[in-house]
């Protein structure tokens, strides 16, 4: 009966610090401005990356990213290990099996984020059309093509 009141108790504050450091940011945005930044200007960009609400900002997202990812490793790899001890093998394979799911989330996110919110502005894309070509008007460019 002690053992599963210490697994209740375990589980209880695993879940209630993930979603406490996970929901934090979100709590502090309410209450403070973090303001996203959207210059093009290295000199303001460089300004607003030190304002110290970004950075505690930053600071909350990587503890909430810190935990989430300990509670996997931590926690899920000797489950993982345990399912394959009857497979024989050369490498560790509970622990690639674990790492090539984190490069495929990590891979899926990225390809996710690139076509939903892609970086370049419209004034960006004609700008690198344009490269190269001192002098000519962009409708002197589109005539070529």
């Amino acid at each position: 009966m002690q053992l599963l009141g210490e697994k209740l108790l375990a589980t209880f504050l695993i879940v209630s610090l993930s979603l406490f450091t996970g929901f934090l940011p979100l709590v502090l945005a309410k209450k403070y401005d973090f303001s996203s930044i959207d210059s093009t200007q290295p000199l303001l960009m460089k300004k607003q990356k030190k304002n110290p609400k970004n950075v505690t900002l930053s600071f909350l997202l990587n503890i909430g990213g810190g935990v989430l990812l300990a509670n996997c490793f931590c926690h899920w790899l000797p489950e993982v290990r345990e399912g394959l001890e009857g497979i024989e093998s050369f490498m560790p394979l509970a622990e690639t099996i674990m790492v090539c799911g984190f490069f495929f989330i990590s891979a899926l996110e990225e390809v996710l984020h690139h076509f939903l919110h892609p970086h370049r502005t419209p004034e960006e894309r004609e700008r690198q059309e344009n490269y190269g070509t001192a002098g000519e008007s962009s409708e002197d460019n589109k005539k070529k093509k």
